[in-house]
């Protein structure tokens, strides 16, 4: 199932990149915007800044698992209410290509994360490495919204 995802996303990211429609220079920096809020809002522990970015039927591949679809099952996997504290010490995104149109645009961007999760008598400090890729929606109302983000754990 997840290679049905990624080989769908994989085909629209080379359509997009090979698309011809004019495009506003405004885009490139909407989406820049968007990846920095995105960070931030790990940084700052502030779940409904991150969640905010991302379209109700969007979807997440996390590395290594089955995709995750839509906005409450993100929320569910990512912010838990499980007694679970997930602590952000650093989190660094390098943009290495940004490709857009007037509507659709993609990110691939290479991450690291260094963190600690507690849950009960259970602590893990983690820092990792990973590249991703972000595929972005315009909306009816002109805003922007992420509807695809997968990755993949380098080390």
């Amino acid at each position: 199932m997840q290679r049905i995802y990624s080989l769908i996303i994989i085909t629209g990211l080379i359509c997009l990149s090979c698309a011809t429609e004019p495009h506003s220079k405004l885009v490139p920096e909407e989406i820049k915007n968007i990846s920095e809020t995105y960070v931030n809002g790990w940084l700052d522990g502030d779940s409904a800044k991150v969640l905010n970015l991302f379209a109700e039927d969007a979807t997440i591949i996390p590395s290594g698992m089955e995709p995750i679809l839509g906005i409450e099952n993100i929320r569910d996997y990512w912010f838990p209410n499980d007694s679970s504290i997930t602590t952000i010490h650093s989190y660094e995104v390098e943009l290495l290509e940004l490709k857009e149109t007037d509507s659709m645009a993609y990110s691939l961007e290479k991450g690291v994360l260094n963190f600690t999760y507690t849950k009960d008598d259970f602590t893990m400090t983690r820092a990792s490495t990973s590249h991703a890729s972000t595929v972005y929606k315009k909306q009816t109302d002109g805003t922007w919204k992420i509807i695809s983000r997968m990755w993949t754990q380098l080390k």
